[in-house]
């Protein structure tokens, strides 16, 4: 936080033209592929401050930087967006300053530690920077030099791996050398910013294989996993605790009445394991699974079984990874005799030290295991961040094995999904009445006595107020992150499953509907499988007291009524 804090105020210092450079450059940065952009705007104190931020299009995120002071935070907006080495990406910003005076614009970086006040250098390139409301000089970057940019002199290219957006040149920058632009704003005027971004593949990047065709084991694997429900908070839960749910094979059954062709079973193997170097795993636990297994394989489900919060090994993936792939070689040699119907998830949500990068050899280690014994089981993987979407850009798998699917999570919307769950944090948990779509009918105010963050009150402020094309509690907030699996997908030829995704029960029964269906829509235009979380739990889809599907939920996720023969 104290790097990110340091940052922030030398942004500020550099939007009041006080020359400051924006942060240190040692020149022995970590570097790694960008998966989003940032730029930041500040006016001076002449003009202020400024209002009305918001997206007019594309896909992102426009905040006040949290890590300035208040008088500072309303004098400045951050911006974030998705980008991809694969071609260049655009978004359009529009504010209003209150007077007269200077907006400067940074081009940075996203701000990320490789390691403490170390922050990885992910290189972005730049170009045809458009204003209305004001004037930019050299937004296309075709004048000689930087000639209307403050930074570093080089940062200008032409040529290189890629082509401009525009012309024949733009402007290379990460976090930590940042290009900077003044313009002279009216109060009262509003100014939008257009621009278009393309991440930088860094020096010795390795690409993955791109597949041919969409005829792999993988593809064809893949649909039979349409239409998912998680068997959430069951076989997971540690020993113990009593948060857990009792699954039985009358689950399996309703499942498949309901419409579903699959079931994901999550799991913790990992709970029940003897000392190493074998670990074996208690022939009790594999009987609980055995038989969630083939009740679902009796009623015609395609089942998914993986490691499910393995926190030891998340914390430390290199010192547990004996036990992990130990794991895995039993699962494998239990399950060799099952019908294909049956696939192995290696491990749900790789998070903290089990980075994107240091998954890509494990998994391809794991992967090897696994094939020893089932050279022809269907294999779900996925990378880092939650199985973030963002992490798709430095995610590698085995350049000849085709049959991988690869799974991401996404719950956006958060503070809609996640209002009022206690667990996910101080800043969901006091939030109640949100709906979706958004805006909301009457605006949502927040009782000061709850002690909301200035995160939570950002987003709020544009929940109440921004149109519903790209209100944060809408489709947009999830279709940008999709739109970009779906380019990785057709571009290396790996198929996408979203394996998780819903709303916790505390949204109100139609919009928790309008939600499920409008993620089920873009998963069915990108061409991906989806499993809901949960089929019984705190995110349910059957409400098992009453005997029946919540609410809207089964409209929303199937066409028409299905049931099965």
């Amino acid at each position: 936080m104290a790097a990110r804090r340091f940052a922030g105020v030398l942004i500020v210092a550099l939007a009041l033209g006080s020359g400051a450079a924006a942060g240190i450059v040692r020149g022995d940065e970590p570097a790694k592929l960008a998966s989003t952009a940032r730029f930041d705007l500040a006016v001076d104190l002449a003009a202020g401050a400024i209002e009305q931020g918001r997206i007019t299009t594309g896909q992102g995120s426009i905040a006040r930087p949290n890590w300035l002071s208040e008088p500072a935070q309303g004098r400045a907006y951050t911006v974030n967006f998705p980008v991809s080495r694969l071609g260049w990406r655009s978004i359009a910003v529009e504010l209003t300053p209150a007077r007269d005076g200077t907006l400067t614009l940074s081009l940075m970086g996203p701000w990320e530690e490789a390691s403490k006040g170390v922050l990885y250098r992910q290189e972005l390139d730049w170009d045809d920077i458009r204003v209305t409301g004001a004037k930019l000089e050299n937004g296309g970057f075709e004048s000689s030099g930087l000639n209307g940019w403050n930074g570093n002199p080089t940062s200008v290219m032409r040529g290189g791996d890629h082509a401009a957006h525009g012309g024949g040149s733009f402007a290379r920058t990460w976090h930590n050398q940042p290009l900077s632009a003044q313009m002279a704003v009216q109060g009262g005027r509003p100014v939008v910013i257009e621009l278009f971004a393309r991440a930088v593949a860094p020096a010795g990047f390795q690409e993955m294989a791109r597949i041919p065709g969409r005829d792999t084991p993988a593809h064809r694997a893949a649909a039979r996993f349409r239409h998912g429900a998680n068997l959430g908070n069951g076989l997971e839960v540690p020993p113990g605790q009593t948060w857990g749910e009792h699954y039985t094979p009358t689950d399996l059954r309703l499942i498949r009445e309901q419409g579903f062709d699959h079931a994901r079973i999550p799991a913790g193997w990992h709970h029940y394991t003897g000392p190493g170097p074998e670990f074996r795993i208690q022939p009790e636990f594999i009987a609980r699974v055995d038989e969630l297994v083939s009740a679902g394989l009796d009623q015609g489900l395609s089942i998914l079984i993986n490691i499910h919060h393995f926190d030891d090994f998340t914390t430390d993936p290199k010192g547990q990874k004996a036990k992990f792939t130990a794991i895995w070689n039993q699962i494998a040699a239990h399950y060799v005799h099952a019908p294909e119907g049956l696939a192995f998830e290696l491990l749900n949500e790789p998070k903290d030290a089990a980075t994107t990068d240091v998954m890509n050899p494990i998994i391809a280690e794991t992967i090897a295991v696994i094939r020893r014994t089932n050279p022809n089981r269907t294999i779900f993987a996925g990378p880092g961040r939650w199985n973030g979407i963002g992490e798709l850009p430095a995610f590698k798998l085995p350049d000849d094995d085709h049959n991988i699917i690869v799974t991401v999570h996404n719950y956006d919307p958060f503070y809609f999904t996640h209002q009022s769950a206690t667990w996910a944090g101080p800043d969901v948990k006091i939030l109640s009445g949100v709906v979706f779509p958004g805006p909301p009918t009457t605006p949502l105010v927040l009782d000061p006595k709850l002690g909301a963050s200035r995160g939570v009150l950002a987003w709020v402020r544009a929940y109440n107020t921004t149109p519903a094309a790209t209100n944060p509690s809408g489709p947009h907030a999830f279709q940008g992150a999709l739109d970009q699996a779906k380019e990785w997908s057709d571009y290396y030829g790996r198929p996408i499953h979203l394996g998780e995704f819903g709303a916790f029960t505390a949204a109100d029964p139609g919009s928790r509907a309008n939600y499920y269906r409008a993620v089920r829509e873009a998963a069915a235009k990108a061409g991906f499988g989806w499993a809901i979380w949960d089929w019984k739990a705190g995110f349910r889809y059957w409400n098992q007291a009453e005997s029946r599907p919540e609410p809207g939920l089964h409209e929303a996720l199937f066409a028409a009524p299905t049931h099965a023969k």
